[in-house]
């Protein structure tokens, strides 16, 4: 389902009907590079549970390196819905401070350096031993190769943590902002006070506090196992099917929430719906 959800998404980015919104930059490189982590991700667990049922050739090598890969495309994932966070955060909330003005007008570059940055970074850790056998084969690795292990290690677990606390941050203020200028629609009147406009902030409030919470428990689960593998002796999740798993119901309901959330995918459904009914 998720990867249905997500080709549909793929073909509304590209082939935007005529009558809905026009996606523009940063927002398109931000949900392209969101919804190809989820396909990926999806693709990626889908070839390593087939790896496993089967015991396909090379099915070691697919074992050793197919979690890890997970892993940083969800690091990704999670960056770019960050970005896409502070995006609407900067979108929704007025700036006056001079450099909050300068960052908004600047962000399509800091979203471009970041996406770059993160993908050079996931092709670097990502040759890393897998984290997983890290406690059980001290003996037989070099130093240079457990340095750059136990580096790619930690660096992992501290973006997970930043990441934690950027996305509390930013998920807070706007949701803070909307309730307060709800409040203040409901004590004024006129045509800003419509049903319609307080239906459409109550769905934006939903949707960023259901992104928000998928992240966080997501990430405070892979933290979790992280400590564990990386720092315990205790053999657990081996085979790091229980991670997968959180990432996949993690980016699962990333994508529904995408559906939900971006008005570009809804009009392009309501407009088949409407071309049938006609």
């Amino acid at each position: 389902l998720s990867i249905f959800l997500n080709s549909f998404f793929v073909f509304c980015m590209i082939f935007p009907q005529q009558g809905t919104e026009r996606l523009k930059q940063p927002l398109k490189a931000l949900l392209g590079s969101l919804v190809g982590c989820n396909s990926t991700v999806h693709i990626t667990i889908l070839v390593m549970v087939f790896n496993n049922i089967f015991l396909t050739f090379g099915s070691q090598i697919m074992r050793w390196y197919t979690p890890s890969i997970v892993i940083y495309i969800m690091t990704a994932s999670v960056n770019s819905s960050h970005w896409l966070n502070v995006f609407y955060c900067l979108q929704i909330i007025p700036v006056r401070h001079p450099y909050s003005i300068w960052f908004k007008k600047n962000l399509r570059v800091f979203v471009y350096c970041s996406l770059t940055i993160k993908i050079v970074i996931c092709c670097l850790l990502g040759i890393s031993v897998n984290v997983t056998s890290l406690s059980s084969f001290y003996s037989d690795m070099t130093d240079s190769l457990l340095t750059f292990t136990v580096a790619a290690f930690w660096i992992r677990l501290s973006f997970f943590i930043l990441s934690l606390c950027l996305m509390l941050t930013s998920s807070s203020l706007t949701v803070v902002f909307l309730r307060r200028h709800m409040k203040n629609m409901e004590k004024s009147s006129g045509s800003c006070s419509s049903p319609q406009r307080q239906r459409q902030i109550r769905v934006t409030i939903m949707c960023i506090t259901i992104q928000a919470l998928l992240h966080i428990t997501c990430s405070i689960l892979v933290i979790i196992e992280q400590l564990i593998l990386g720092v315990s002796i205790i053999l657990f999740d081996t085979n790091r099917n229980i991670l997968c798993t959180v990432i996949s119901l993690y980016s699962f309901g990333t994508t529904i929430n995408l559906g939900l959330s971006q008005g570009v995918f809804r009009q392009i459904v309501e407009f088949y719906i409407k071309s049938k009914c006609m």
